[in-house]
């Protein structure tokens, strides 16, 4: 949710999931005249960074939840080609990853590499543990 910042004196983007202990209070709302922020993607994620990946079918409902229906285009064979601008590389990752196999990113190279080290390390961690979690 966009919403005036008390604290920065500006606007910023409240992510409600991320609010905790949210209390019913008895201060009401007073309206005041603010020229409305440009929050067009291009000026609030502004890129630098871009992604072209393939999804899987089965996590199509997760693209669209994410980026909305019509986000990306489907091919032959089902997979989901999504094509995104990011700011920030580490986040990018991460949040690919959290697709495990069934993503594939095209470009740029440099994410394709970067995971490909990451899935390297993690094979090398479970394939040598053998224990469960137990110490």
């Amino acid at each position: 949710m966009w919403g005036w910042c008390l604290t920065r004196r500006d606007f910023r983007l409240f992510k409600l999931n991320r609010m905790d202990k949210v209390n019913k209070s008895e201060t009401f709302f007073t309206c005041r005249e603010v020229a409305l922020p440009d929050l067009s993607d291009e000026k609030v994620f502004s890129g630098g960074i871009h992604l072209q990946a393939l999804f899987a079918p089965e996590v199509k409902w997760r693209v669209i939840e994410e980026f909305g229906v019509g986000s990306y285009a489907e091919m032959k064979g089902g997979r989901i080609l999504l094509e995104k601008e990011y700011t920030n590389m580490d986040q990018m990752i991460s949040w690919i990853l959290s697709f495990g196999d069934k993503v594939e990113v095209i470009e740029p190279k440099e994410v394709r590499e970067q995971i490909t080290n990451i899935a390297g390390k993690m094979r090398k961690v479970y394939k040598g543990s053998k224990t469960n979690g137990k110490k």
